[in-house]
């Protein structure tokens, strides 16, 4: 899968995207600052939410559990509080152009999707509460972008009810496994289910919204090639997303221990590193004798004796080579054990 430059795949770097979603609480300033720290720690994408309020939920929508902590009376106050205008979204798009970060944004309605291939969004997030909404996924098929799918809120079967309904290509769609529960309890993140969605052979990915980077990491070992994590300036902004939201100070930390996870999985062969190789002459054991021994003694297991360093010596696991061997000339005790000492 391709989005602008960025190839994702199990041989790439993760595609890491920086969820901003609403948490730049209606101010353009905060959401290019937050996208300065994308940049800066190596995110490949940044996300927003753009949504038409009448288009979207009807009025006086109640508030979902984690978000009636913001003091808000119903959905609709609430995102209308924290909503940019779609002309703010063309100048937050000119901005991550300008600046070489790739911009997305989640549409929650026809009209919103619409805008946004018009600014020439490179491809479209689905939101989880959307992933049955068929009348909105017609209208963004028809603009033959790369679609990421998250999946929160569904069993398996929806999946791939939406797959099959999708019908695209394989480089066309990406699906996420998420967990709409924000924040949500590591224990609850049911991580197996990244295998699960392998296997209807797309690009997989896992959508974050526990506290820390543990859950992503693990994530990333089994397979995903996307991670969405939502990010904030300040977890005690108001706003329902702020805490369940990485800190953009830890964001740079966040990418880079994503990266060396996917380092860590990229070989399939065991290879001893260079700190390795240094370690094994000191840690591993190699053959000594264990006494005294004159000049032609035949060599009794009781003889040897396996001691660190091993120093290029002769591994304990080559002792019967030894055994019964003869001197060719006097050795001392706890000697290390050479081949030239040895009669054939």
């Amino acid at each position: 899968m391709r989005i602008k430059n960025k190839i994702i795949s199990d041989d790439s770097p993760t595609y890491v995207i920086a969820e901003i979603g609403i948490n730049h609480n209606g101010s353009i300033s905060k959401a290019m600052k937050m996208i300065d720290y994308a940049i800066e720690s190596g995110c490949a994408a940044v996300k927003f939410q753009t949504f038409y309020l009448d288009e979207m939920l009807l009025k006086n929508t109640k508030l979902a559990d984690y978000q009636k902590k913001t003091g808000f009376q119903n959905m609709t106050d609430l995102l209308r509080k924290y909503n940019l205008s779609y002309e703010s979204f063309k100048v937050i798009k000119k901005y991550c152009d300008k600046k070489n970060i790739t911009f997305l944004s989640t549409p929650f309605d026809e009209k919103s999707a619409i805008f946004l291939n018009k600014i020439d969004v490179p491809a479209f997030k689905i939101s989880s509460g959307d992933i049955d909404n068929f009348l909105l996924l017609s209208t963004i098929k028809k603009f033959k972008k790369p679609i990421i799918l998250s999946t929160g809120m569904s069993v398996i079967s929806e999946v791939k009810d939406t797959v099959k309904f999708l019908s695209l290509k394989k480089n066309e769609l990406a699906i996420l496994h998420c967990i709409s529960d924000y924040p949500t309890k590591v224990s609850d993140t049911q991580l197996v289910n990244i295998l699960l969605l392998k296997k209807i052979k797309y690009v997989v990915g896992f959508s974050d919204h526990t506290i820390g980077d543990n859950s992503s990491c693990v994530a990333v070992a089994l397979g995903a090639n996307i991670i969405e994590k939502h990010i904030t300036l300040d977890n005690n902004l108001p706003g329902p997303d702020h805490v369940c939201s990485l800190p953009c100070k830890e964001l740079k930390k966040f990418v880079e221990n994503l990266n060396n996870v996917k380092t860590s999985i990229s070989s399939t062969l065991r290879k001893l590193t260079k700190q390795e190789e240094i370690t094994k002459l000191i840690a591993r054991k190699s053959l000594y004798f264990r006494k005294d021994l004159n000049k032609n003694h035949k060599i009794k297991y009781d003889d040897l004796i396996s001691l660190r360093p091993f120093n290029n010596g002769i591994s304990p696991s080559m002792y019967k080579k030894i055994v019964n061997k003869r001197l060719s000339k006097k050795v001392k005790k706890y000697s290390k054990i050479k081949f030239s000492n040895l009669k054939n």
